[in-house]
């Protein structure tokens, strides 16, 4: 990938005094000048030079302001740290002037994202008001991310600025932070997660205290190490030695959820548009499986594995959506990469989600291994038009296949209710 091509360092720092030190008004009053400047250059046939001494006057007036000392205030704003895409959240800001003498024009400001372009939109992106000192001034402002990703935010900052709003001086500034932009997802009614049951060692004790109940047995003769409240009174009575109570061993479904990845260095047309369905089809499954009675253990994404444990209260729906915020098309077929460390991890895995991109040898051969370790599959494949091989042929022998377009997916985002994380993820 070709790096942009850097400034020299003198312009560098003129861009950057023009972007940050001069307002919207006071970059127009700029372009009036030079251009004003550019017409009265001849001032033997015209008086434009009049009107270029009164705008140039009146913008030195407004940059002697740019070199005033930083506003002293005291201020916190509360910025969100996770959102869900095309989901406006508020950041909240509360600021107390501690210095000067009356009333003085201030400006908050959401500067934009290190290299995000315009895909995280602050609503407003400056605040220009009048504070004055220890009276705080609460503002709010709207944050919406048009797409997933990790993003680096810059600090939010107060400054000062002249009566006409001109020219801004130096910032009072926050610390920068992290935004996670989780991918949409929809509050699926009904999910059919094919049945499996494995034995697990050590029982609920390990997972959660729901879940399957335990049944009394049958009785057996006491031996060392077995607690006393499992005694059996009764029996203990009648026979003369102790007995013990004796339980069903405890069965969970575990669930591991993959995602295929596979997108090609130049993907074709609709590709990626697929692979968001695909990552939002996933957060969706994923948010199904954190409210109700399931063990998602590992998130198979791409050529990674990923132990979450993300059910029965065990942990958050969060852990899967940090990894589908960052996760990345990967350009070589993940199953070779991921299939020797993920069968080691099938032992006491019962059911496999599969979110494919397509349908191939490959991608079949990986299933039928899964499906001959005696784990249930259900497969979700999110494709448009025709896949490289039919799917139809091995459904039955797989296991359950479900065929849903990019359309689709969109569809339930758009007509769903729920799906957002977004009062969850303010500070």
């Amino acid at each position: 990938m070709v790096e942009p091509r850097r400034l020299p360092p003198l312009l560098g720092r003129v861009m950057r005094a023009y972007r940050t030190r001069l307002t919207a008004r006071g970059q127009y009053l700029f372009w009036t000048i030079l251009l004003v400047g550019t017409l009265g250059l001849d001032t033997h046939r015209n008086q434009v030079f009049k009107l270029f001494a009164v705008l140039a006057g009146i913008g030195f007036i407004a940059a002697l302001f740019a070199f005033l000392p930083r506003p002293r205030v005291r201020f916190d704003c509360a910025l969100p740290t996770r959102v869900t895409a095309l989901t406006p959240t508020t950041a909240r800001a509360r600021i107390v002037p501690t210095g000067g003498f009356g009333p003085r024009d201030l400006c908050f400001a959401l500067p934009p994202p290190h290299r995000a372009g315009d895909r995280i939109r602050f609503t407003p992106s400056r605040t220009y008001f009048e504070a004055k000192r220890d009276e705080p001034v609460e503002l709010t402002a709207q944050i919406e991310a048009m797409r997933r990703g990790r993003y680096l935010l810059r600090a939010p900052e107060v400054r000062g600025t002249d009566p006409l709003r001109l020219a801004l001086t130096r910032e009072h500034g926050l610390a920068e932070q992290i935004l996670l932009v989780y991918p949409r997802f929809y509050s699926m009614e009904d999910f059919i997660v094919p049945l499996g049951r494995r034995y697990q060692p050590g029982g609920i004790p390990l997972a959660s205290n729901t879940g399957d109940a335990i049944e009394f047995v049958g009785t057996r003769e006491y031996r060392e190490g077995d607690p006393i409240k499992h005694i059996h009174w009764r029996s203990f009575a009648r026979r003369g030695k102790p007995v013990v109570k004796e339980y069903q061993e405890e069965y969970f479904c575990r669930i591991a959820v993959i995602l295929d990845t596979f997108l090609a260095s130049k993907p074709r047309a609709g590709e990626e548009r697929a692979f968001e369905a695909a990552v939002s089809l996933t957060a969706s499954i994923a948010d199904f499986f954190s409210r109700g009675e399931y063990i998602v253990d590992i998130l198979a994404a791409g050529p990674d594995i990923y132990e979450v444990s993300a059910g029965r209260s065990l942990a958050y729906l969060e852990n899967i959506l940090d990894v589908l915020a960052c996760l990345e098309p990967c350009p070589q077929p993940p199953f070779q990469t991921i299939s020797p460390v993920l069968f080691d991890k099938l032992a006491q895995i019962t059911s496999v989600v599969a979110v494919l991109l397509d349908w191939d040898d490959e991608r079949e051969q990986f299933l039928q291994r899964v499906k001959a370790l005696g784990t249930a599959v259900r497969v979700m494949l999110v494709h448009a038009g025709e896949t490289h091989k039919s799917w139809r042929q091995v459904g039955e022998e797989l296991g359950e296949v479900t065929l849903m377009t990019p359309e689709d997916v969109e569809r339930a985002l758009a007509t769903a209710q729920g799906g957002t994380i977004a009062d969850r993820s303010t500070i």
